[in-house]
C-alpha cells in the first residue's frame, strides 16, 4: 500500500463550514462516500435514513481543479524542503507538520488546514526555491540514510532526471499556492 499526499484549495466560507462538521472532512476530500440514501424497504416502512454527521450538512468533494496530488513524491520533497524525514520547521516542514488538525485520523493522521495566512507563509517559502538549492539537497545516500520513502537513484544520469521532475512539481505546487493565496483561500494537507 502506498502513502500519498494531496493538497486541497477551499475557500473561507468551506473552512467554516468543516470546522463546523469536521467529521465529514473525508467526504469533501472525496475519500469517503456520503451517507446512503434511504432504500425502498425503509422509505416502505417508514424507517428514517440513518444521519452520517450531526449537522446534515451535505459535502461535495473539492474539484479536481482545486486538487494538487503529490502522490509518492511527498515525501522526498519533505525531506528536500525540510532537511528532515520527518516533522521539520514551519514553513519548510508544511507537508508534515504545521497548521491545524481537522477531523478524524484518514490513515496517516487527520488533515491539516493551512488558513489563508499560512498558506501565503508556504508560498513565500516556495518562491524562494530553486533548481540549484533542490539539486544540493539531493544526495542519495543522505535520502537512503534518512529512509525517504523514495527510490533515489545514484546513477548521474537518473539522478539529474530525478530532480528535474521533482523541479517541475515545485513549480506546479508554487503555482497551486500562489493561486491559492490570490483567491484568499486556504488549503487543507492529507497524507493518506
Amino acid at each position: 500500500m502506498s502513502m500519498l499526499c494531496s493538497l486541497y484549495r477551499i475557500s473561507p466560507e468551506l473552512v467554516t463550514r468543516l470546522k463546523n462538521s469536521p467529521d465529514v472532512v473525508g467526504e469533501l476530500l472525496g475519500l469517503t462516500a456520503p451517507p446512503p440514501k434511504a432504500g425502498f424497504l425503509s422509505k416502505l416502512f417508514g424507517k428514517p435514513a440513518k444521519q452520517a454527521h450531526s449537522s446534515g450538512q451535505k459535502f461535495e468533494p473539492v474539484a479536481k481543479a482545486d486538487t494538487f496530488e503529490l502522490d509518492q513524491a511527498w515525501h522526498i520533497l519533505h525531506y528536500l524542503f525540510s532537511g528532515s524525514s520527518a516533522e521539520g520547521p514551519w514553513p519548510s516542514g508544511f507537508l508534515m507538520s504545521g497548521g491545524e488538525e481537522v477531523g478524524p485520523d484518514q490513515g496517516y493522521g487527520p488533515v491539516r488546514l493551512l488558513d489563508p495566512e499560512l498558506s501565503r507563509a508556504v508560498a513565500t517559502f516556495l518562491d524562494a526555491q530553486s533548481l540549484q538549492k533542490l539539486d544540493a539537497a539531493y544526495v542519495v545516500s543522505d535520502i537512503e540514510a534518512a529512509e525517504i520513502y523514495w527510490q533515489a537513484s545514484s546513477d548521474d544520469t537518473e539522478r539529474q532526471l530525478q530532480v528535474q521532475e521533482l523541479w517541475r512539481m515545485v513549480q506546479e505546487l508554487r503555482a497551486f499556492f500562489e493561486h491559492t493565496v490570490r483567491a484568499g483561500n486556504a488549503t487543507l494537507v492529507s497524507i493518506y
